[in-house]
């Protein structure tokens, strides 16, 4: 008779990268799902480690030495899935994981070129996907930084705080000051300038499984103009009106990018901006699970299911799309003074309608 060595099986594990206090969540959740969880930071005292059945104490961003680690630990787990819910550099290493353990995925070029604002403005020239027009300084030539048509905008290639060094330059004599502001925030030596769009920016949060687009929402996102022409983001509403084809456009763009970017299997988050005849320009793409409170908040509150369940199970392939659901009108206002959106304090707005939930912004920005 055959008895099974359990003391030597291999277990499936799935991969969580970060383990702070914005995956602390996920990865309950994920335990919860019944799932073994191997979490990597590099700081040894994260929240989510307790929960976690493995720590693996290293950067995120050091996709080699990641690597290095995880292989160390095949012959006890068989890697089934990867977890993000961080921006940047991250989202490259869960594309180096993704190939090396031959997991459903993105492309890491892909990832490097969406990832990279800069890259990602050239990529949506080649493949004809409408963005703003620009243009690519080095932070080493930005002295020879020009504009005769203003209002422009002025942002880092890539930043690892959301809307950290993006201004509005409405004059030239405040151009000087922008370029140095997104000078400090960029972490890939690049900054880009350009066009300004008149219109509100659009959020399409979605998922890629099997290399097709699974759309859950569409987000009205709430930025600030301070007077120095710093942006700051004050919060999130479910999109109410779809009067200008916004959805259809999104979703139409999301797929382009399914297709030229070879998009596997990710969280899919795009931000948008509409022009002055109400066409959508992309303006970011995110790989990750998303930051801003959207889901201890937003999601929560507007969406019949559980979005962080929904997360895990796109993540490894084990659940459809949800179909024919209704979003609750939900938005999340950030209360002002912190920098870092997970700092602050906020509120979230409820209501039966639309037009209730238009009123309670209303009081609210009195």
């Amino acid at each position: 008779m055959f008895i099974k060595n359990i003391k030597n099986e291999i277990k499936d594990a799935v991969i969580c990268l970060a383990a702070g206090k914005a995956q602390e969540q996920l990865i309950i959740k994920a335990k919860s799902l019944g799932h073994v969880v191997i979490a990597i930071d590099r700081n040894p005292k994260s929240l989510g480690f307790k929960y976690a059945d493995m720590a693996i104490c290293q950067s995120t961003y050091d996709a080699e030495v990641v690597i290095n680690e995880l292989e160390k630990l095949e012959d006890r787990y068989r890697w089934i899935g990867i977890l993000n819910r961080s921006s940047g550099p991250p989202v490259i290493t869960a594309a180096k994981i993704s190939k090396y353990f031959n997991l459903p995925g993105v492309p890491i070029e892909s990832a490097r070129n969406l990832v990279n604002k800069d890259k990602l403005r050239e990529s949506c020239l080649n493949y004809n996907i409408p963005s703003p027009t620009y243009k690519i300084y080095s932070t080493d030539d930005c002295e020879n930084v020009f504009c005769n048509n203003f209002p422009i905008v002025v942002k880092p290639a890539l930043s690892l705080i959301g809307k950290s060094g993006i201004s509005v330059v409405r004059s030239e004599e405040k151009l000087k000051k922008s370029v140095d502001y997104a000078k400090k925030n960029t972490i890939n030596g690049k900054i880009i300038l350009e066009e300004f769009l008149e219109g509100p920016d659009i959020v399409l949060v979605s998922f890629v499984t099997g290399g097709d687009l699974c759309s859950i929402c569409i987000l009205d996102e709430l930025n600030n103009e301070k007077k120095d022409g710093s942006i700051v983001g004050r919060g999130f509403k479910t999109h109410s009106s779809d009067k200008n084809d916004w959805i259809f456009q999104a979703n139409k763009i999301a797929k382009e990018i399914i297709s030229n970017f070879k998009i596997e299997c990710s969280p899919l988050m795009i931000s948008f901006r509409a022009n002055s005849h109400n066409v959508l320009k992309l303006m970011e793409v995110h790989l990750d699970l998303g930051g801003d409170l959207l889901i201890e908040g937003v999601f929560e509150k507007a969406l019949p299911f559980n979005f962080l369940e929904l997360a895990v199970k796109m993540a490894l392939g084990k659940t459809n799309c949800p179909e024919n659901f209704k979003i609750k009108p939900t938005a999340i206002f950030y209360d002002e003074g912190d920098d870092l959106v997970t700092n602050r304090n906020y509120t979230i707005f409820t209501g039966n309608s639309n037009e209730s939930l238009e009123e309670k912004i209303l009081k609210i920005n009195k």
